[in-house]
């Protein structure tokens, strides 16, 4: 993998910017807010020794134990439409943060790989609530070589989208 540079944007932090439910919305049946209360009553997904890699490489956090739920169990409750076979080939979700950052995952990344097995709304890290640096709500791609570039801080929004390919 290439090396990234590091970005130029200014991480914020603070408690404005905490949120406290992740609404599902955009291509689905079934429109959906999870408030962190209610998703800590569900059963939880634990991942052990996750590394957090910067997209540099630069070692961020090591042997992090996340819990929550996988954002795959949220998206069949909001029912994403797929009206017909070669629609998931074109249908990409995108998580955000009230932060303003946000990352792209595709219907097979989540659906039809060992990726989805990975991609947790993260509710506790290290048996311990999130703390004010990351929100009550974060998304973790930990099977991501990098998870640091699509770790969604403050996680408060799903889209479901879908691209009509004409070219490039």
């Amino acid at each position: 993998m290439i090396n990234m540079p590091p970005g130029t944007r200014q991480k914020v932090y603070g408690q404005q910017y905490v949120s406290t439910a992740v609404r599902i919305e955009g291509l689905v049946d079934n429109p959906c807010t999870f408030a962190a209360a209610d998703l800590r009553q569900r059963p939880q997904v634990t991942i052990r020794d996750v590394d957090i890699l910067c997209g540099s490489g630069k070692l961020k956090e090591e042997g992090l134990i996340y819990s929550g739920v996988l954002l795959r169990d949220l998206l069949e409750e909001a029912r994403m439409r797929l009206e017909e076979h070669e629609v998931p080939n074109r249908t990409y979700i995108v998580a955000s943060g009230t932060d303003g950052y946000y990352a792209l995952y595709s219907w097979h990344e989540i659906f039809n790989s060992p990726q989805g097995e990975g991609l947790i709304v993260v509710l506790t890290k290290n048996g311990q609530i999130l703390g004010e640096k990351e929100g009550e709500l974060c998304l973790v791609s930990t099977r991501d070589e990098r998870p640091g570039p699509r770790r969604i801080r403050y996680l408060s929004k799903v889209d479901v989208c879908r691209i009509a390919y004409g070219g490039c």
